[in-house]
């Protein structure tokens, strides 16, 4: 994920947010895992230039310097915004819409959550369908 600040360190609870939301639709939701450590840099510390005598593969990019690590939960809202689907953390989709659920991990399919979510939220099913990580999930 990346976080645009135009121009202004980001505050923490922005984040906090893009860290949830790394964490949620990383792998983690997929094995069951409750808590992952994600991190971020600086714009200035990712570059695409491997250092000298090293190789950097296609699409791969070049941290230096300091990470810093949070340790955000993996949970995620859905909810309606003036007729489409967002999703993210609790959060951040309880400040953008009176209409939303929390979704969790579970063994359900994503079709029949997306169904449950639907009747709750209303939204286009495959809207839903696209919002939800990979995995099963739970209401």
């Amino acid at each position: 994920f990346v976080v645009k600040a135009a121009g202004k360190k980001p505050g923490k609870k922005t984040l906090e947010e893009a860290a949830t939301a790394t964490a949620s639709y990383s792998r983690a939701w997929r094995l069951g895992l409750t808590t992952l450590d994600v991190f971020y840099v600086k714009p200035e510390q990712v570059t695409k230039k491997a250092k000298s005598g090293e190789y950097l593969g296609k699409g791969a990019f070049m941290i230096t310097g300091k990470t810093n690590y949070l340790r955000p939960g993996v949970e995620l809202a859905v909810g309606n915004k003036d007729g489409r689907v967002i999703s993210g953390p609790v959060s951040a989709v309880k400040k953008q819409t009176k209409e939303f659920v929390v979704v969790k991990q579970g063994s359900e399919k994503t079709s029949s959550v997306a169904k449950r979510i639907k009747k709750k939220i209303g939204c286009d099913l495959d809207e839903i369908i696209r919002a939800l990580p990979a995995g099963g999930c739970s209401l």
